[in-house]
């Protein structure tokens, strides 16, 4: 029999941030309340940077010396210009700054996410997810989530976490949660497992890309964050569906009832629903850019001396009908060439005709 990870009480147990070699993941407790390392980028006693005694000093003596030689007298007014004194005051502190940096600590969090992602969950785009990649089973909850990835950089895959546990989870509907988390705060309705999987095409190390398919390689990793075997099961779809420059997650919400093993069809089911939602979106991206090529085309024809107007935007596009559009445009646009092309043929018939 199958041991169900990481499974309790109420009370979520806290989940300590840690580094696995593939990405840093911030944890959270079950009931949702986070909890802060020491190093978080949070943490007030390091995210103002103080200026040592000796640069303080510095500063002072050079603010005394500038504000002297600039006095109301020595340049020759009648008036202090108080705000020229504050621009200078503050140019002053700056430069002093540099002359002197006090040892700072720098948590990991914050190394990693100054090193190219945003700072900001929120500035990071939504995951694609369906009604059919939610999955309810005994006060368990699973929701399966899609988000683009070109880069499988630790920095890249931390920023994506952390705008799913602070931006997706506290969005999500208290309906669509176990009752043990339906009357807790937006922000500590946070899932028990977040589990992942990703894959990515990009450049070999030392390859510049410009000697072909060889230049490139596949990246993959997984993480369970606590529920054994769980990411695997992800990795599976993704592989299933040949799918490649995504970042799959399932995150469970345990609602204290052990499931077995119908919990591993419960990811692979939402994870699947998902990916497939999130490939036919992106077939749908497709489409809609082909069709409003060939509706450009198709103005010009009709209007050669027109300028272009606005792209149409083509808002509930399913796969299906883009398709039909796509196949009606291309039968408009051939039926305009064929036309253009018998007048042209007409026009110099007409013009050598005796």
């Amino acid at each position: 029999m199958q041991v169900e990870g990481q499974v309790g009480d109420q009370d979520k147990k806290v989940r300590e941030t840690g580094w696995d070699g593939r990405g840093m993941r911030e944890k959270e407790e079950k009931n949702g309340k986070r909890t802060s390392s020491p190093d978080s980028p949070t943490d007030k006693s390091i995210s103002e940077p103080r200026l040592s005694p000796k640069a303080e000093t510095l500063a002072r003596e050079s603010l005394s010396r500038r504000l002297t030689s600039n006095s109301p007298s020595a340049r020759g007014s009648t008036e202090p210009d108080d705000v020229s004194i504050r621009k200078r005051e503050h140019e002053c502190v700056s430069k002093s700054s540099e002359v002197e940096q006090p040892n700072k600590r720098v948590s990991l969090s914050t190394w990693l996410t100054s090193s190219g992602a945003s700072s900001d969950p929120s500035h990071n785009i939504a995951p694609t997810t369906c009604a059919s990649a939610r999955i309810a089973d005994r006060n368990s909850v699973f929701i399966g989530y899609v988000y683009p990835l070109t880069n499988a950089s630790p920095t890249a895959i931390s920023a994506l976490l952390d705008n799913l546990t602070h931006v997706v989870h506290p969005s999500i509907s208290v309906t669509d949660l176990p009752p043990q988390f339906q009357h807790s705060a937006s922000n500590r309705r946070g899932s028990t497992h977040d589990m992942y999987a990703y894959r990515v095409m990009q450049l070999k190390p030392g390859r510049t890309g410009l000697q072909g398919p060889n230049d490139f390689g596949i990246e993959q990793g997984l993480e369970d964050d606590g529920e054994k075997w769980g990411a695997e099961k992800i990795m599976r779809v993704i592989t299933e569906l040949g799918a490649s420059d995504v970042l799959v997650i399932v995150s469970r919400w345990y609602g204290g009832e052990l499931l077995g093993p119908v919990r591993f069809e419960h990811i692979s089911n939402a994870a699947r629903a998902a990916l497939r939602h999130y490939l036919s979106q992106d077939t749908v991206r497709e489409l809609r850019s082909r069709l409003q090529g060939l509706d450009q085309a198709i103005a010009k024809f009709r209007s050669p001396t027109a300028a272009p107007g606005p792209l149409r935007c083509y808002e509930d596009l399913t796969e299906e009908r883009a398709k039909r559009l796509v196949q009606a445009r291309q039968k408009t646009l051939q039926a305009l060439q064929r036309r253009a092309r018998e007048s042209s043929q007409n026009t110099v018939y007409n013009a050598t005709a005796p």
